[in-house]
């Protein structure tokens, strides 16, 4: 016989002692001792939130309870479309100014000119001008953004002047006067 007739033959013969097997019953207290020690099993928290947020809820109210919910849903709307378009204008870059930086020098004595200022964090490596011979001045265009600007001319690497044609200036704490220019939308404004 074959392994698998073994296991066929030996289920019919435990199948047939059971079924001539006389009905018994349990001692007395018998199931009430077995489930006392059972427990029930209780779902985790993250089953339970999920059989709550899943399952169906039926909820009733009136037309009066209802108007601060829908009042409050308006709201946020109207929050949310304001600060759309309030993100939208933020995006927008500021509007740079084309500006001329001018410094005469008809004795033709410097030999390098920097403009340090508040827009360049007052390094003058990042806005050196150039000479213009004709004309005999030294020259700088720039892009800022509107506000006003301090700023000051630096001779030679070591010697700080003022802009002559600057209409304002302010003091800077160390004994010099900075000049001040005012940049608003597309142009330059001078007081």
């Amino acid at each position: 016989m074959s392994g698998n007739e073994d296991e066929h033959m030996l289920d019919a013969a435990i199948k047939y002692e059971i079924r001539s097997m006389s009905d018994q019953r349990p001692p007395d207290g018998f199931l009430n001792r077995v489930m006392d020690k059972l427990e029930p099993k209780r779902p985790t928290v993250w089953v339970r939130l999920k059989l709550w947020l899943t399952g169906p809820r039926s909820m009733t109210f009136s037309p009066i309870q209802a108007i601060p919910v829908v009042t409050c849903a308006l709201a946020l709307l109207a929050l949310g479309l304001m600060n759309m378009n309030y993100s939208i204008s933020d995006e927008a870059e500021p509007q740079l100014s084309t500006v001329r930086f001018v410094l005469s020098d008809k004795s033709m004595s410097a030999h390098t000119v920097s403009v340090i200022g508040s827009f360049n964090s007052w390094k003058a490596e990042r806005s050196v001008m150039w000479y213009n011979d004709v004309e005999k001045t030294w020259i700088l265009e720039a892009t800022l953004p509107p506000g006003d600007h301090e700023y000051m001319f630096l001779v030679n690497g070591d010697k700080l002047v003022a802009d002559p044609l600057a209409p304002m200036t302010r003091d800077d704490g160390f004994g010099n006067k900075n000049s001040i220019m005012f940049v608003n939308g597309s142009n330059e404004q001078s007081l």
